[in-house]
This record gives C-alpha cells, structure tokens and sequence, in this order.
C-alpha cells in the first residue's frame, strides 16, 4: 500500500509540472485591439488604482523610439502570460486627468525585482515630454531602482491631462503590476511593508538562532536543517523583495539568488522530512532531489520566463508532496506530531497559492503589507518548527517508556532464569564460571547455586574429560557460537550422563563472556544407540545385517586394494529350513535361526564379520593366509551344524547347510557382486546334493549370467524412471454366445535404451528377483486407468479388461491402498476390471491371494487364475480361491487336435471349473479348428493369435467396429 501511495503522490506531482509546462497560451485572456486611451481621475485615487484594466499595450521593435510609438494605432486592452517575444519590447500607455483644482502627488509603480528595464515618460497633452526615469539591473544607480520594480514619482496639476508612456524590455511574462499609487498611501504602505518583512526577518533570524544553538546542544539533526530552512527562506524573502540583491550591489543576479536561495530552502525542507519520517522511501528522497535540480539547470539555460515557470511549478509539486507525505508516512510518528507538521505546510501551500494567483492577476508587489500572507507565512513556518521539537519529545517519551519497560521486565528476566527448566550459565572467556540457576544446579547434583559455584570453579569441571571443555573453548573463541554440542559430563556423585550445551561469546561490561544453556540428553543418546545398533544389527540374531555386512564387505575390498591381505566370503544357507517353518509354525523356525546363529557364532573368530543375509542365510568374511584356514573353517561350520539338534514339543530335527565361497582374488567390481558370485557357488552347493561347499570360479561361466541380470534391473530401473515402458493389448472372445462388447487383457512392454521392444519374460524375472514387479504392476494400472479416462467413449462397450498382478503387490499393503485410490481417482468401474494371478504364485502366497482377493470382490472387481494347470496340486488348491476364472495353460491347447492326453487334462479343467462355477479361458488358440473343438468343448472364452494379436493401446481398435470409435 505504501510503494501504490507513494506512485499516486509522484504521478501527481508529475501532473502539476506538466501542467505548469504547458504553452501558457493557454492562460492568456482572449486579447482585443483599440486606440482609445482609458483616462485616470486623479481625483478618485485615494489609495490605489490597478491600471491591468485600464492601460493599453503594443508591442514593438527595440529600435523604436518614444516619438514613433505615440503616432501606432491597433493597441491592445489585455495583458498575457506569454513572454515578450524575443527582439521586442512591450509599451503601455495610459492617461492621467486632474479635474481638482489643486496638485494631486502620485506614484507610478510597475514590475518586480527580476524585470531587466523598465523606461518611463511623461508626456503633456500638447506631446512634450515633461519628465522620464529607467530602472535597469544592468545599471543599479538607475533613477527608478527602487527595491521592488520601477517607480515614478508624478505630480498631476489642475486640469492637466498627461500621458504615460512604460517601455519594458524583459525576457519574463508579459503580464506585470502596473499601479497608481497616492503618494502619502504608498509611502505608508511601503513603511508597513518594510516593518513586516524586518518582522519576518527577524523572527526566521531567531528560529535559525535558537534551533542552530540547541542542535549543537542535543545533536538533533532534524534541529540543524530547520535552522538552514529559515536562514534559506529569509535569504528567499528578501531576495525576491530586491533588498539582499540591492545590499550586495548585485540587482541583475535577483533571479538567481532567489531561486538559489529558495533549493536551498527546500533541500533542508527534504531533509526535516527525511528525520521526522524516519525511515523513509529512497524513492520520495530521490524524486526530490531531481526536482531540486530544476529550477537551478533553468537559471543557465532558459529565460527568466522559463525560470519562473520552473520555480512555480516546483514549488507547487514540493508543497503537495510535503502534505502527501505528511499522510502517507503519518503512522511512523505520533498524530500530535503529524498534525502540527501538515498544518504548517498547509499554511506555507496558502501563501504560495495566495502569490501565484497574485503573479496571475498582476496584482500589488507590495503583498506582505497584507495580513493573510503575512500571518500564514509566520504561522507555517513557527508549526514546522513546533513539529520538529513535538516529535523529538515523542521519541524521549517513547525512549523513557521502552526503558521503564525494559527496567520493569528485568525481575521477570531475573525470575526466567532462575526458574527456567533448562541449565543456564555464564562465565569468562577463560571459563570460570560466574552464575548459573537452579535447573543447572539441580542437573550437577547440586543443592545450591553457591554450593556448585564453591566446589565447581571452571566449567572443565563439569565435563568428564576436560580436554572436551578446551575444545569448546576454543571452538567458541574462533566461531562465535556454539549450537548443540553434546558432551558426557559428571555428576557431584561421580555419576557420567550426557548433556547438550549451546553457548554464544558476547562482549560484556568491555570483557568477552560467554553464555550457554544445556539439558540433560542421556535416555536420547541411549536410544540413539539403539537405533543405531538396530541399523546395523539384526533384531533376532543380534548379527550384523545385510545392508551392514554390504558395507563392511566394501571397506575390505577397498583396504585390500592397498594391502596384501586375503580373505573370503562364505554364503551359508540353511537347507530346507522351510519344514521347520511348516511342521511347527514361524516361531518355531525364529528359535532355531537364533540358536544355529549361536553356534555357529562360537567357532568362528571374534574378528570375523559374521551375519544374517536373509530369513536362513548367512554371510561370514574369513581372513587367511593359507588354505588350511579356509579348509578348517569349512570343517568347523560342517561339523558345529551336524551335531547340532534342534527341538521343537515332540519334534527334532537334524538339518545342515550349504556354503559358497568367493575369494577376493576374483577382483569383484564391489561387495554386491562379490557376495553374488558365492551365493551363486552356494547355489550350485545346493543342486549338488546339499550339505556341501563349493567354490565360485571363472570357468563357472555364471558371471554372464550376473551381468544379464544386472542389465535387465537397470533397464526396469531406467524405464520406470524415464516412463519407457508401453501398454499393448490383445482382445479375446465368449465361444458360446454372441457379445458386441470388448474382452481384452492389458500386456507390458519394455523400450530399452538401444529402442528394441522386449516382452516380459525377458525382464520381469530380474524385476522380481530385485523387487521392482510392484512398480511395475502400479506404472501398469496408473497409466491404464489414465488412457481408459482420457478415452472414455471406449468405457461404455468395455466388458472386461484383464490385469496381470505379481506376488511382491499382494504382499504390498502400500499396493492395496493405491489401488483403491486409482479407482476413486479415475472413476473406473471395479466390475469392469479383473485380476489376473499366476498359479504357482497363488499357491506360494495362499494367505495373501485369498486376503488380497477377498478385499477388491467386495468392490466388484473379479480374479483369474493364470497358467492354470501347471502346478502339480492345482486341483487342490483351486477349492481354496475365490476365483471367477480359470486360464488354462497354453501348452494344453496347442496340441488339443492331435493329443488325447492335452484333450483329457483340458476336459478335466472344464468339468471341475464348471463345478465350482467357475468360468474358462483357453490361452495360445491359433487356428480356428482349436477355436471350434474349445466351443464344442463348453470352454467359455478362447484367447490367442487366431482371435488377435497384441497391439499397442495408443492405437486401440474395437474387436466389433474394427476401426476406432
């Protein structure tokens, strides 16, 4: 709001100079050309006569002379506020009549200080001229030099008609005061002028006086620059009246001594602002400041007519700003203050208001005999002044009122401290201490500031190792400030805890000291160290975990970079841990991996990394110098587990393990690969028989395996990442009954970073095995149930769209949540989306198909069962699903025409499908015989290359139109 007041206070300000600019053709009265000469009674003058009305005016050549001017015709009866054209002079001519019958003394009076010459004639009625005078600033000595303009003393006799002839040459506006005075009225008035200005005078002279002296006493610059302004604006005054240009001899330089005079006097001005409405806009300042530069660029390269327009104008702008300001700004002092202040320069703004429309009218030079100019001028200068001393005495009231506060709030400072729940303290730079409060005292065990001050000296004293306190010493001596720093300190007890301490040096009384809180922090470091151990640790073993064992592994390999140390990593992996799990619960498989941790544990060396892999895998880095150790190790682990037993209530079982071991001679890349390559000998341990060891080795030819892996991961990882993954699909159709509605399955495929497409089988088993399938399965349904959205005209003739689901989503309960968020999100209809689910996936993960399963049919969405068929106990577990559907496996319809066996098993899949009311899917029909024989068969729907191949879902066709809707 303020930067919108102070735009709107300058575009004003703009507005009145260009007004002020402006061709001031615009202020001139229409004129009008006549040769009758207006007559002057003397006999009426009993003061004052303005001739503006009466007087006549031609304008000539400079040459002309007084005897050519007389014989012109075609005078004009107005004057204008255009200048004199250039290489002319400007003649007035009146007539003065005395129809008394005695001498009438007058005095003619015409201009102003700044006019160049003014010459004047008398002339009979008969054409002689009987009396001429000239001022001209060129020629201070000039007869009619008066202090302000031209004057002419005349004497008007009986019945006598004279003609006055004025001659003006200037470069300022034509318009001029041009009066005729009784003689014994003007002097009278000229007296009362005189008395005024020495009054005004001398009062600025004693406002500059007093506010210079007490400036110097109280520093109060706003005080200094009111001083400038009155000696500034006197300076103005007496300038503008000719008496400091007559004083100094210098009557042609009026102009510009006034209009220096005057900046001056408005500069100060701008700073009593500047310190009154402290702070304020650099904006305002600057706009003033260029504003001061204008009148003083006119003085050297514009006529005095331009000048004066300039200064006017100025003037204007700089008044009204000043009371803009005044409101603008009037909530950064106190309203008394603000009140007084604008007053003052609403009584300065009258009295130029008040000149400016006495300058247009060509009135009487002779204003401050008048009591309104003179009154406001005083009154708006003294308020200014009562403003300044009003606002300093709203600071000192606000100062003394803030430090009472501050003086009063000291007991409640006083009582923080002592009552604070948090240990404070203050002590040297050295670090003896000075005072601390009860929560600090409380916190060392003691029962009194003055007890812990006697027996504890230096704050080294609080910490159990001192050499602690010299670093916090010297830490605070070269930052400053110290910000949570924990420590261990010690109780009066001996007693060790930890605490928290932020100090902060701070000059005081010229001496550095330092001031500090702390708090006890003992049960966080505790549970810091928990978590700690946690993150490192497994929880049932209290082994070092995968991720931690990874990073020990990496340290290994990087220290056996640069020295000559061997060792190996052993991957054991207990073998057929799954029949604990499944004869007697997970709890009981917990016991027995925490017990076989333990004994294991007992034959390997302390300084060996020994870990917990996964639920019954372990790693263990073992250090050598000769292969008898690696081949005592292995006999040590073969021997521990054989004669281990574990029981169980009525149950005991006698398992054993498998081990694979990598040396690091192979030069793995990092710990990642290295523990890759000895859980793939622990793999080939395995298929070897179990119970046995084996040793990874190049001629393995498994390490292109690895890297096929690693390829496939970073593929899913950068298409899941770079959205490189794209949607196809493939329609499939009802056999028995004739459906115009659409039937497809949603299929995946991959754009590698070389462009090749790839099909699933390629990458999603690295995906699962790296945990990225749910990722995949969320990119998959995202971006369907965008298109299916965004394409809404195929929603309506959607029947069913098949989605494949893999195992890590089921288990996901993350999974589950965004899935149901999808359906909300994307106004997707539940009981047009089925499920699809492996079968040996199913079977693995029964309890999360079933949970997972049971959660969305409540929605409406159905489920089928993949590659049904596969399995060798798939009858046994289909009872157990809730399914809608059941896809049978490709390899039996392939071959269903030519082998009765595929026939059979697809005849069996039917009956127990139908039994249970469960509808069928044939996958991989490619010839229209199979279609036909699965029709005959009962088979519900058929799906494969003779129905359509996949497609792309940008480019969707429906099965029915064939061409897009």
């Amino acid at each position: 709001m303020k930067l919108k007041a102070i735009f709107a206070q300058y575009l004003i300000i703009g507005l009145l100079i260009t007004v002020s600019a402006l061709p001031l053709k615009a202020f001139c009265q229409e004129q009008s050309t006549t040769d009758a000469i207006n007559i002057v009674e003397a006999t009426e003058i009993t003061t004052s006569i303005n001739l503006q009305n009466i007087a006549v005016l031609h304008y000539t050549s400079e040459g002309l002379l007084l005897s050519d001017v007389v014989q012109l015709t075609q005078w004009q009866r107005t004057f204008s506020l255009t200048p004199i054209p250039e290489n002319k002079v400007l003649w007035v001519r009146f007539q003065i009549q005395n129809s008394g019958n005695i001498n009438i003394p007058l005095m003619l009076i015409a201009g102003n200080t700044f006019i160049d010459r003014i010459d004047g004639f008398l002339v009979d009625d008969q054409g002689r001229i009987i009396q001429s005078i000239q001022r001209n600033n060129a020629n201070p000595n000039s007869a009619a030099s008066g202090l302000h303009g031209f004057r002419m003393a005349l004497t008007s006799r009986p019945d006598q008609r004279l003609s006055v002839y004025l001659r003006i040459n200037d470069d300022g506006p034509a318009i001029l005061p041009v009066e005729l005075w009784d003689e014994h009225s003007f002097e009278q008035q000229s007296s009362i002028r005189l008395i005024l200005l020495g009054a005004l005078s001398g009062g600025l002279s004693l406002l500059a006086t007093y506010f210079l002296i007490t400036y110097m006493l109280k520093n109060a610059p706003a005080r200094f620059w009111f001083a400038i302004f009155s000696v500034a604006s006197m300076t103005t005054l007496l300038s503008a009246e000719g008496i400091l240009p007559s004083l100094f001899n210098l009557p042609a330089f009026a102009a510009e001594i006034t209009a220096f005079s005057l900046t001056i006097s408005l500069f100060a001005a701008i700073k009593i602002g500047r310190d009154i409405f402290v702070p304020v806009s650099r904006v305002w300042l600057r706009a003033h400041y260029f504003l001061l530069a204008v009148p003083i660029i006119t003085l050297f390269l514009y006529n005095d007519f331009w000048q004066l327009i300039s200064i006017l104008g100025i003037i204007s702008a700089f008044l009204v700003s000043k009371l803009f300001a005044t409101l603008i700004y009037r909530s950064k002092i106190d309203m008394r203050s603000t009140i007084i202040y604008f007053c003052g320069w609403l009584a300065i703004g009258l009295v130029a208001l008040l000149e400016v429309l006495s300058f247009a009218q060509g009135a009487s030079h002779l204003s401050y005999s008048a009591a309104l100019p003179f009154a406001f001028t005083c009154f708006g200068i003294m308020l200014v002044g009562v403003a300044i001393i009003s606002r300093e005495h709203s600071l000192v009231y606000r100062q003394e009122y803030e430090q009472a506060t501050i003086i009063s709030n000291l007991q409640h400072f006083a009582d923080v401290f002592d009552n604070t729940a948090e240990g404070l303290y203050a002590a040297k730079s050295d670090g003896t201490l000075l005072r601390v409060n009860a929560a600090f005292t409380s916190l060392f065990g003691f029962e009194s500031e003055q007890q812990l001050l006697t027996t504890l000296h230096k704050i080294h004293d609080l910490f159990s190792d001192p050499v602690e306190a010299d670093l916090l010493l010297g830490e605070l001596s070269s930052q400053r400030t110290v910000i949570g720093k924990e420590f261990r300190g010690k109780r009066v007890d001996g007693r060790e805890f930890w605490f928290s301490i932020s100090s902060q040096i701070v000059k005081a009384k010229g001496d550095a000291e330092h001031f500090g809180s702390l708090f006890d922090i003992t049960e966080r470091r505790v549970n810091q160290i928990n978590l700690q151990y946690l993150n490192t640790h497994d929880q049932l073993t209290g082994l070092h975990n995968r991720r931690h064992f990874l990073q020990l592994l990496n340290d290994k390999i990087t220290h056996s970079k640069v020295s000559s140390e061997k060792f190996a990593v052993f991957y054991i992996d207990v073998d057929q841990f799954k029949i604990i799990n499944d004869t007697c619960g997970h709890a009981a498989g917990d016991v027995f991996i925490k017990e076989l941790a333990h004994e294991l544990y007992e034959v390997f060396d302390p300084k060996w990394i020994f870990a917990r892999l996964s639920a019954d895998e372990f790693g263990l880095i073992v250090e050598y110098n000769d292969e008898s150790r690696i081949n005592a190790t292995i006999e040590k682990i073969f021997s521990q587990v054989r004669n281990f037993e574990f029981k169980w209530d009525r149950h005991r079982f006698s398992q054993s393990v498998s081990i694979g071991i990598a040396r690091r001679e192979l030069n793995a890349a990092d710990a990642e690969e290295l523990l890759s390559f000895a859980d793939t000998a622990c793999i080939v341990a395995k298929e070897s028989g179990r119970d046995k060891v084996h040793e990874f080795s190049k001629d393995m030819n498994t390490k292109n395996s690895y890297e096929r892996e690693l390829y496939w991961v970073n593929e899913v990882t950068r298409a899941l990442k770079e959205d490189s993954f794209e949607l196809y699909f493939q329609h499939y159709r009802p056999l028995n009954k004739s459906d115009d509605n659409d039937y497809y399955e949603i299929l995946i495929r991959l754009r590698t970073e070389t462009g090749d497409l790839t099909i699933p089988e390629f990458f999603m088993p690295a995906a699962e095995r790296c945990n990225l399938s749910n990722k995949i399965d969320k990119w998959v349904i995202e971006n369907y149930f965008i298109w299916l959205n965004t394409n809404s005209e195929y929603m309506h003739k959607l029947a069913m769209c098949n989605i494949n689901i893999t195992g890590h989503s089921l288990s996901d309960d993350d999974f589950q949540f965004f899935l149901l968020n999808a359906f909300e999100k994307y106004h997707i209809p539940p009981e047009k989306i089925c499920f699809e689910i492996t079968e040996t996936l199913a079977i693995i993960k029964m309890n999360d198909v079933v949970a997972f399963i049971k959660q969305f049919k409540r929605l409406g969405c159905t489920f089928a069962i993949d590659d049904f068929g596969s399995g060798f106990s798939s009858y046994a577990y289909l009872k157990n699903l809730p399914v809608d559907y059941v896809k049978i496996d490709g390899n039996f319809i392939r071959n269903i025409l030519t082998d009765p066996i595929d026939l059979a098993m697809v005849t069996s899949i039917r009956d127990v499908a139908g039994a249970m009311s469960i509808q069928t899917v044939a996958e991989f029909v490619e010839s229209d015989e199979i279609m036909v024989q699965l029709g005959k068969m009962g088979l519900d729907f058929a799906q494969g290359y003779c129905i359509a191949e996949p497609a792309p879902l940008i480019n969707f066709l429906s099965y029915n139109n064939g061409t897009k809707e």
